[in-house]
């Protein structure tokens, strides 16, 4: 073989390994792309639930303060409440979302709370935001954000404090719920007094003797029960009649 043919297949070799290496270097690109696309999405879809109430939140996007409207927003606590049976003299919106973070909650509430310009949104956290790698301050500052931000669009925001659990189900090795969630209620609590804002104590409601759920306004071991709702709606109805 002559020298010339051994360069130029010595070439067309290289040109072959480049071509290689680029498509090897894009799809290492798509992929690190792919990725990142897949947290974003997750965050924003899986995360936020922004799309839980899409649809029904374009049938009732409103440009003023409906009132009598209310939206109920939180977790499974909201999700279960059969809240027309309790609360029929108002127009209410269920906008829990069973299992959510807290960050969630933030991620969600323009759509699902500001955009429908209710009179007043009611805030309930479950006791399961209350963990050792998320701090009470942390959980505090989410929930003053959004009331800060219903305040800022005319609407009245009504806090909850946390509802306890049943003895034996904050068992968490070293890390205690129980704790955690005496601290958020008392900071609720504060809070509201210091900013004038009207909250509802789940917490004192359900409790025992002990601090616990009540077994008897119980469902299961974070939930209440028919009673247990009832007796929520009575306490909620009574703050709600101050803003008429």
């Amino acid at each position: 073989m002559s020298r010339t043919w051994k360069y130029i297949l010595i070439l067309s070799l290289l040109g072959n390994l480049s071509i290689f290496y680029v498509a090897y270097k894009a799809l290492e690109y798509r992929a690190h792309i792919n990725f990142f696309l897949d947290k974003y999405q997750q965050v924003t879809a899986e995360f936020s639930a922004r799309a839980v109430y899409a649809e029904a939140n374009r049938r009732l996007v409103a440009d003023t303060t409906v009132a009598g409207r209310l939206v109920f927003f939180g977790t499974q606590v909201i999700e279960e409440w059969d809240l027309p049976d309790y609360f029929a003299d108002y127009e209410t919106i269920n906008r829990g979302v069973s299992g959510q973070r807290i960050g969630g909650y933030l991620l969600r509430f323009r759509p699902d709370v500001i955009e429908l310009r209710p009179e007043a949104v009611i805030i309930e956290v479950s006791s399961y935001n209350l963990r050792a790698e998320v701090t009470v301050r942390e959980v505090a500052d989410y929930v003053a954000s959004m009331a800060e931000l219903a305040r800022a669009h005319n609407i009245v925001p009504i806090l909850t404090t946390g509802i306890p659990l049943l003895k034996g189900a904050d068992d968490f090795g070293e890390y205690i719920v129980m704790d955690s969630l005496a601290a958020y209620n008392r900071w609720l609590v504060n809070y509201c007094r210091e900013t004038g804002i009207l909250y509802v104590d789940f917490n004192m409601i359900l409790a025992d003797a002990e601090g616990f759920l009540n077994p008897e306004l119980a469902a299961n071991m974070v939930e209440p029960n028919d009673e247990g709702y009832r007796q929520l709606a009575e306490a909620t109805r009574e703050v709600l009649r101050q803003l008429r």
